[in-house]
């Protein structure tokens, strides 16, 4: 009862912990007063000046590690002269001005930032609606107005060799540079797009035209365009290249990829139909894990007939292979034909046991590219974060020592003229496995564990299933009738 009462505890606390609203704070960084809003994925920083600062994804899965989207900085800083978005022109020149920001719930996970300029030539609002969800998205509405050509700056434009690509969005397609007026019906956005992150800026209302300048202090600059007003209704992305995410977001247009792509895309949706249904990503990976081993049990059940019947053969191979060590032909020849006799495929318990592998590294993308959602998932047991690894390594321990007294069961149904060296390899295994998967995410480790778990119950069962043939078959034998 007590070890029942800690399960439950932990599991109450895992399920317990789930999303929170964006955390808001004013601080002072690097000697500018910021405004700033965190969410479970993203760090946003606002400036007096009526600048997004920086967007930091502070969340790192596995593999991967915390990067600035907000293009200019260098080495953690600011490089020197950058724009940074949303900052407003009158013609060529920023528009001097001191905006005043302010942060209120705006109903469920979400926080709507405003900003309202202090005086000067420009008059209007920003306004920035952030989420605690998955997407790396928000909404953003931009009403300003001022005398002449307005514009408004959406980033620094970086150059060299790996940088991201500047890229236009038209009647939903995408293009690599502006169209000219008359070849298309609607402007519906622009931004960067790298292989590592996306920053780009969707427009769903307003009439404006794109521009790409450069500032006062010759750094190169994108955004868009008006005389007289600007009134933008839109959303961005500022977040991780994701396939699935940015299609989700609501920028399929930029989301691209190849055939594996769209197969890990195909695990990663029933992955999380099997979340919607279970409210839990431990309980889904173990679901997960109980559907491919049934799926794939009568290719296990033929792999475990097969090993134990070659285990049974050891002897008259060990046999053939002292009588005919010098004549490796006719060796061959016999072996094929002892085979042949038992009606035994030596190849037989491969396939399955190569059918796991893709497996496994289906399931390990999917955690990797799930990593967002299952980041702000309710945890499972003592683990906060699925996608991370276990800190208490409790799920490495566990998982290893379910594979040692398998391999123990295992070995104790081999021949006793099974080498001995094998049977160390088979130990050994499972301890260099945890060494060297030591920091891999808690949830493959508990796909891990659990196939381990269904595949000892399904040799188990086969077991039981062979031992019964073999019983009446004796049985059919000794009373004279013809066995099966």
């Amino acid at each position: 009862m007590a070890i029942l009462g800690v399960f439950l505890t932990l599991l109450w606390t895992g399920l317990s912990l789930g999303q929170t609203a964006p955390a808001v704070a004013e601080l002072v960084v690097d000697g500018t007063n910021v405004l700033q809003v965190t969410t479970g994925l993203v760090r946003y920083q606002f400036t007096p000046e009526g600048t997004l600062r920086s967007a930091y994804v502070h969340f790192a899965p596995y593999g991967a590690r915390a990067v600035e989207t907000v293009p200019g900085w260098q080495e953690n800083r600011l490089a020197p002269g950058v724009s940074l978005p949303f900052e407003v022109w009158l013609g060529e020149a920023p528009l001097p001005a001191l905006w005043t920001w302010e942060a209120a719930r705006a109903g469920g996970d979400a926080l709507a930032v405003t900003g309202r300029p202090e005086g000067g030539a420009v008059r209007g609002e920003k306004r920035f609606l952030l989420r605690q969800n998955a997407l790396y998205t928000g909404d953003f509405q931009v009403h300003l107005e001022a005398p002449g050509l307005l514009r408004l700056v959406l980033g620094h434009l970086p150059s060299g060799k790996d940088a991201p690509e500047l890229l236009y969005l038209y009647d939903g397609k995408v293009h690599k540079a502006p169209l000219a007026p008359g070849a298309y019906v609607r402007f519906q956005g622009l931004g960067l797009v790298g292989r590592e992150t996306v920053f780009f800026f969707r427009l769903d209302e307003g009439e404006v035209e794109p521009f790409v300048g450069r500032n006062p202090a010759g750094q190169p600059v994108f955004g868009v365009e008006a005389r007289g007003a600007l009134r933008l209704r839109g959303a961005f992305y500022m977040g991780r290249n994701r396939y699935l995410l940015l299609k989700d977001g609501g920028f399929a247009p930029l989301a691209q990829g190849g055939p594996f792509t769209l197969i890990l895309a195909g695990v990663i949706r029933f992955f999380e139909a099997l979340y919607a249904l279970t409210g839990n990503y431990g309980w889904a990976i173990i679901l997960f894990t109980l559907i491919t081993r049934v799926l794939l049990h009568p290719l296990t059940r033929s792999q475990f007939r097969s090993l134990a019947k070659m285990q049974r053969l050891a002897p008259k191979i060990k046999k053939l292979q002292e009588r005919f060590k010098d004549d490796r032909e006719t060796l061959q020849r016999q072996l094929m034909e002892l085979y042949r006799q038992e009606k035994v495929n030596p190849l037989g318990g491969c396939l399955p046991l190569l059918l796991q592998f893709p497996l496994l590294i289906l399931l390990w993308q999917a955690i990797v590219y799930s990593a967002e959602r299952i980041h702000l998932s309710p945890g499972f047991l003592w683990l906060r974060d699925l996608s991370q690894p276990d800190p208490y390594y409790l799920l490495v321990v566990l998982g290893t020592g379910v594979q040692l007294l398998y391999q123990w069961y295992t070995q104790r149904r081999m021949p006793a003229e099974a080498p001995g060296a094998s049977q160390v390899l088979g130990y050994l295994f499972p301890l260099v496995m945890a060494l060297f998967f030591l920091n891999f995410p808690a949830g493959l480790w508990l796909y891990w564990t659990f196939a381990t778990v269904f595949q000892f119950g399904q040799q188990l069962l086969i077991d039981w299933e062979m031992a019964r043939e073999e019983a009446k078959a004796r049985a059919g034998t000794d009373d004279g009738s013809p066995s099966p």
